[in-house]
């Protein structure tokens, strides 16, 4: 049995360890063949990108700006009833006015203690960062103490005095390291897991937003639709004319809520979707329910505040997810 030579391009012998013509040695070919095996094994890159880091910190913000507003609410309902009656805030003075915003004030003061005590613990990470599997450690890739977690969220405000340049180094870097990070020492990687990712075909983010403008496009054609009619029957002299006026308000948005959520469940796959040969499904493969279909919907909004990077977060995950993907556990893959 005859092969190749990769060298020279010559038929010889399969028994040859080396080439008689240019000398090749064939073992330099499996050697190859094993490095790009390894190559191909590693699936996510081993330090956290800036994209992850910022969508993971502006999660956390918002669920901590949303935990103190509530709280907020409260403190002022107790301790402030008048503003409720009053909502001019020049009536109030500047030592009321403190008084009554010492939550919203003590924000950053909780921001920072939420940060060291959740990178400390066994999670070694915050809830936005544990959201997008990433963590922080150790420049010996050791969970980190509660004085490296305290230095080193201290060290963030260098990022700040810098006019955000100490953040946006981690481009640059080689372990992708904000200034806070080297001052302190740390690392912040990417959780490893024992996944299989290329069990399925992820759909690209341009063929995702190609599917979503189509699906935007049948919704005004059904919203100019019901208008159509209301007009229609608007015109008509019927005694319950104002009723089902009203009626056609409530059907086209059950409709307009529910296209993506039932569509999903039903077909896997929206109008948009199904044009672009794409469709949602869980991590396993099963398809999405309706639950998990509504929730993805209500997810977007949360992927809305981060824009453009909560959708960005689509070409520094393995699985191509943006942040409702991750948030609802579902993948968008090509249909072919």
């Amino acid at each position: 049995m005859e092969k190749g030579c990769p060298s020279c391009g010559r038929m010889i012998d399969g028994n040859f360890s080396r080439c008689p013509y240019c000398n090749y040695d064939f073992s330099q070919l499996n050697t190859l063949f094993q490095h790009y095996q390894e190559e191909a094994a590693i699936k996510v890159p081993k330090y956290a990108g800036f994209i992850k880091r910022l969508v993971a910190n502006t999660i956390d913000f918002w669920i901590l700006l949303s935990f103190i507003l509530i709280i907020q609410l409260g403190y002022l309902y107790f301790f402030f009833p008048e503003f409720f009656t009053n909502y001019d805030l020049k009536y109030f003075s500047h030592g009321e006015l403190f008084l009554m915003f010492i939550p919203c004030l003590c924000l950053p003061i909780i921001y920072f203690f939420y940060c060291v005590f959740c990178q400390h613990s066994k999670q070694m990470a915050t809830l936005g960062e544990k959201l997008l599997k990433i963590e922080v450690v150790n420049n010996y890739e050791e969970p980190i103490t509660w004085g490296e977690a305290f230095g080193r969220n201290l060290a963030r405000i260098l990022n700040i005095l810098t006019l955000g340049i100490g953040f946006l180094i981690i481009i640059v870097t080689k372990k992708k390291q904000a200034l806070s990070d080297i001052v302190s020492k740390t690392l912040v990687i990417n959780k490893v897991t024992d996944e299989n990712y290329n069990e399925f075909s992820y759909a690209h983010l341009a063929r995702r937003l190609l599917a979503f403008i189509i699906d935007v496009a049948v919704l005004g054609l059904i919203v100019m639709g019901f208008q159509y009619l209301k007009d229609y029957i608007a015109d008509l002299h019927l005694d319950y004319r104002t009723e089902i006026l009203t009626a056609f308000d409530y059907l086209m948005y059950i409709i307009l809520v529910l296209y993506f959520p039932w569509l999903e469940k039903k077909f896997s796959a929206s109008i948009g979707k199904k044009i672009m040969h794409i469709k949602v499904i869980k991590l396993n493969g099963e398809k999405v329910g309706f639950i998990r279909s509504f929730l993805r919907l209500i997810s977007y909004m949360m992927e809305c505040l981060l824009v453009p990077f909560g959708i960005l977060l689509a070409f520094v995950t393995p699985r191509k997810q943006t942040l409702k993907d991750i948030i609802t556990k579902t993948i968008v893959v090509n249909n072919r």
